[in-house]
């Protein structure tokens, strides 16, 4: 293919220097081998978008190709795909990022093949702007003309694609170059006015190289977010942290970019071997990898003549390519399904956004099957315990963002997710309005927040429902089968969180259910709320005589081999029925296997701190005589008031404490 002039910009081809405010557009070719395309590309900006050796040798596009160009003020990115079937692969890559598709079809040709497919791949990816460029108009009249562009605007109506313009072009004699120049800085101009999707830097990776001096170099087309020289970015699927050494644009160093863009790094610390096409750099915290993918199918062709519900195939997300099994939701019913559910599982981890377009290949590689959009960019396989959650993608399918976020979070159920994994799967700018919507949600009573140190749990308030109503059975079996406990120990609850929930939200997590569920903290032990302990009357009556053995012995209780209810075959009866006696607050340890009737309890804190706001201070020996005791009890005794805080030594002496009760 030979290439007019002698390799001065062609006529019209503006040279003002790069201005980074100025308008943007990434423009994407599209077409049948040899319609054009690379030719089109060079009489726009003078650049041969052809780069490889093997491509000038052949004449053919073989990889893609990228070139620049200023019209009218504003910076014009291309992106030039081959055309030829073997190549698809490439194109899909090239497609991914792209703001407009200049659809180039040869006027002496028309609609062919990959015209045809590549037409598909960008309505499946989601490209609603196209531009029909009707190229080698110097070998065709009007007439002909006329047809070939009905017949375009026909196929592109089929996949859902209303063009923009189509423009009638010929590289041999610049017809409609200028017009062509024209309509894509008018767009460029409206695309700067359009909204970001997301605030956070995402850039699929298409090419990397390295420069003798500099080191790795990487390129792609930016999908949003801004970056800077010097930040930190997280490098995927590998998630290792690089650091943004350098970045240029079409050649013009520059401090930091934003919006979308052509855009090549120049990365620390990471060698040519560590990156390639498909991976991804990002803003660190926000992607995560994954191997599940829940999606929906714009549509999906049977490779073969059998209908199968699970097929082996290929995956086009953003730049990379992977081999999957795709598993559809239902049995097809026809050759061809559309708007159906369906779940991939990747031969490796990828990473993907809500919302993201991808492409369905046939194994081999040679044919495009169809494609759709990512519902749940971290999935879960479906299994019989776990099956598909229709009505959940179907939230995420066409519900708005506050609605989308609340299905993440059920879905999540006790797995933490910070703000920025919320956005990501939700669908939703950043962090910021992830917070912010989160809080709507929980003024709405949508779902509750559980947080222990650093770590955050937004959990549903159907999971907070059911958890409750299940550990309520199971603390009425847990007192029907232990009647002479006092009920479940405030410690013990977080063993009885779910084993889903993080070890270290257990603790908050049993907080919450002790504050907001239905049961109620009697002397720090759990009972449904309003339900009274009853003991069987044989409990009953051994409680009772225990009691009046305690009482009775005053300030000299009986030990437990002491009590004369006590038999060998009731002693676990009794250790039982003390602990319950405990809890509510009928008996009280002063020491390891001491108790004390909780009426004398009261009566001695009472003598002493009535003695020593008698005399000043009393000795161990004083507190002795005063109880009528023994120093086996009274020592314990007097540790126990110091611990509580009734009492304080000084010397040798015992004076009140900070907790002491007030006097009379």
């Amino acid at each position: 293919r030979s290439l007019p002039n002698n390799g001065t910009p062609p006529a019209g081809q503006l040279t003002i220097p790069n201005m980074s405010d100025a308008p943007k557009l990434v423009v994407g070719t599209a077409g049948h081998i040899d319609h054009g395309k690379s030719r089109l590309v060079w009489v726009l900006t003078g650049t041969d978008p052809d780069r490889l050796p093997e491509e000038k040798v052949r004449g053919m596009t073989i990889d893609l190709g990228f070139a620049h160009g200023q019209f009218d003020g504003c910076d014009i990115s291309f992106v030039d795909v081959p055309g030829h079937e073997r190549f698809i692969r490439n194109m899909v890559a090239g497609a991914t990022g792209i703001d407009v598709a200049v659809l180039v079809v040869a006027a002496d040709d028309s609609v062919m093949p990959q015209t045809r497919e590549h037409a598909e791949v960008l309505s499946l990816l989601g490209v609603e702007r196209c531009i029909v460029a009707l190229s080698k108009m110097d070998l065709v009249d009007d007439e002909w003309a006329d047809a070939v562009e009905e017949e375009v605007r026909g196929l592109l109506t089929g996949f859902g694609i209303q063009p923009l313009c189509c423009v009638r072009t010929s590289a041999e004699d610049g017809r409609g170059v200028e017009e062509l120049r024209g309509v894509l800085a008018r767009l460029a101009r409206e695309q700067s006015r359009q909204a970001e999707p997301y605030r956070w830097f995402c850039l699929p990776i298409d090419r990397s190289f390295v420069i003798p001096g500099r080191g790795t170099v990487v390129t792609g087309s930016v999908a949003h977010g801004t970056v800077s020289r010097e930040d930190e970015l997280e490098l995927w699927p590998t998630a290792e942290r690089v650091r943004v050494r350098d970045l240029q644009s079409h050649h013009d160093a520059r401090d930091s970019a934003a919006g979308r863009r052509r855009l090549a790094l120049n990365l620390a610390g990471v060698s040519r071997e560590d990156v390639a096409r498909g991976y991804t750099l990002a803003t660190p915290g926000y992607l995560e990898p994954a191997r599940f993918l829940d999606v929906r199918l714009a549509t999906l062709r049977m490779p073969g003549k059998t209908r199968k519900d699970v097929l082996r195939l290929r995956l086009h997300i953003a730049t990379s390519e992977v081999l999957a099994e795709l598993r559809l939701a239902d049995k097809p019913e026809s050759e061809t399904v559309s708007g159906v559910f369906a779940q991939v599982k990747t031969a490796e981890p990828i990473v993907a956004t809500w919302g993201q377009r991808f492409i369905l290949r046939d194994e081999s590689g040679m044919r495009t099957l169809g494609g759709g959009r990512v519902l749940r960019p971290v999935g879960r396989l479906w299994t019989a315990r776990r099956p598909i959650q229709r009505q959940g993608l179907q939230t995420l399918f066409e519900g708005q963002p506050a609605a989308r976020l609340e299905e993440v979070i059920r879905a999540a159920e006790w797995q933490p997710l910070d703000d920025k994994r919320l956005s990501v799967r939700a669908g939703l700018r950043d962090e910021q309005e992830a917070a912010e919507m989160c809080r709507r949600l929980m003024g709405a009573g949508k779902i509750r927040v559980i947080e222990a140190a650093s770590l955050r749990l937004c959990v549903h308030n159907s999971h907070l429902q059911a958890l409750s109503e299940d550990l309520q059975r199971r603390l009425k079996e847990f007192i029907a089968a232990n009647p002479r406990l006092p009920g479940l120990a405030r410690a013990q609850a977080p063993a009885w969180m779910p084993g889903a929930c993080p070890p270290r939200l257990r603790q908050a997590l049993a907080e919450w259910w002790v504050s907001h569920g239905p049961v109620t903290l009697e002397h720090d032990h759990l009972v449904p709320a309003g339900k009274r302990q009853e003991l069987p009357q044989v409990d009953q009556a051994l409680l009772n005589a225990m009691l009046n053995e305690f009482d009775a012995g005053a300030f000299q209780p009986p030990l437990i081999a002491e009590l004369k209810c006590r038999t060998p075959k009731n002693e676990k009866r009794i250790r039982e029925l003390i602990e319950l006696s405990v809890a509510q607050g009928k008996l009280v340890r002063f020491a390891p296997d001491m108790w004390l009737h909780d009426r004398r309890w009261k009566e001695l804190v009472e003598r002493v701190t009535g003695a020593i706001r008698e005399r000043g201070g009393i000795t161990v020996a004083d507190i002795r005589t005063l109880l009528n005791s023994s120093r086996k009890y009274v020592v314990p005794i007097v540790e126990a008031l110091d611990a509580a805080g009734i009492t304080r030594r000084v010397g040798d002496l015992r004076q009140l404490g900070p907790k002491a009760p007030a006097g009379a």
